[in-house]
C-alpha cells in the first residue's frame, strides 16, 4: 500500500482497495475464507461507511452554515489576535484541537475545524503540509483522551475479564503515550524537516 502510494501508482483510496484485496487473498491463502466471514466484514463495512458518511453530512451541514454566516472569518480574527506572534497562534490553535479531542471524534473535528484554521496556517506563513501533520499528530491524542477515547476503550473491550483491569488502570497507561505525542509535536516545531524531508524526495 506504502509503496504504490510513494511511487505515485494509486492515490490513498485505491491504495487502501489494493491493501483490502491483499487481505483477503491472505485469509484464502490461510483456508479461513467462508461466506460467513466475507458476510460479517461487509456488515461491518457498512455500517462504519455509514457511520462516517453521517458525521460528514452533519458536519458539512454545520460548517456550512457556520461559514456563509461569517463564523470562519470571526474565528480567524479572534485566533489570529492572541499573544505571542505566529508561534502563539500556532498554540493556540494546538490547544483547541487538544481540548476539542476530548469530547469530540477526531473524524468530525476535521470536518468542523480544518476550515476554519486552514486559512490561519496560510496567513502566518507556516508550509502547508507541516501544518496539516502538526494538527493530524495532534488528533492522536483524540484517541487517548477521555471521555471519548476510542483507544481506551478498545483495550478495555480487549482486555479478558479475568485480568481485572480497570478503566482507571488503562487512563493512567495511555498518559505516557500522550505525553510522548506532545514531545513529538515539540521536535516537529524544533526541526520541521521531520515532517518535511521525505515529502521532498518524493516531490524530486
Amino acid at each position: 500500500m506504502l509503496g504504490t502510494i510513494f511511487f505515485g501508482i494509486a492515490p490513498p483510496t485505491e491504495a487502501a482497495g489494493i491493501g483490502a484485496f491483499a487481505a483477503t487473498l491472505l485469509v484464502i491463502a490461510n483456508r479461513k475464507f467462508t461466506w460467513k466471514v466475507l458476510m460479517a466484514v461487509s456488515l461491518d463495512t457498512v455500517k462504519i461507511t455509514g457511520f462516517i458518511f453521517m458525521i460528514i453530512i452533519m458536519a458539512f451541514a454545520f460548517v456550512g452554515v457556520f461559514i456563509a454566516s461569517g463564523g470562519g472569518e470571526v474565528a480567524k480574527q479572534v485566533i489570529l489576535a492572541a499573544p505571542g506572534g505566529r508561534w502563539g497562534i500556532l498554540a493556540v490553535v494546538m490547544l483547541i484541537c487538544f481540548i476539542l479531542g476530548f469530547f469530540i471524534d477526531w473524524l468530525a473535528i476535521v470536518f468542523l475545524l480544518i476550515p476554519v484554521i486552514s486559512p490561519i496556517g496560510d496567513a502566518l506563513g507556516f508550509p502547508p503540509l507541516w501544518f496539516a501533520i502538526m494538527i493530524v499528530v495532534n488528533f492522536q491524542m483524540s484517541f487517548m483522551t477521555p471521555p471519548f477515547a476510542w483507544a481506551i476503550w478498545i483495550v478495555k473491550g480487549a482486555a479478558p475479564p479475568e485480568l481485572g483491569i480497570t478503566m482507571g488502570e488503562i487512563i493512567k497507561g495511555v498518559i505516557p503515550f500522550v505525553l510522548l505525542i506532545m514531545v513529538g509535536l515539540g521536535l516537529m516545531v524544533a526541526f520541521p524537516q521531520i515532517v518535511l524531508w521525505l515529502p521532498g524526495q518524493m516531490i524530486r
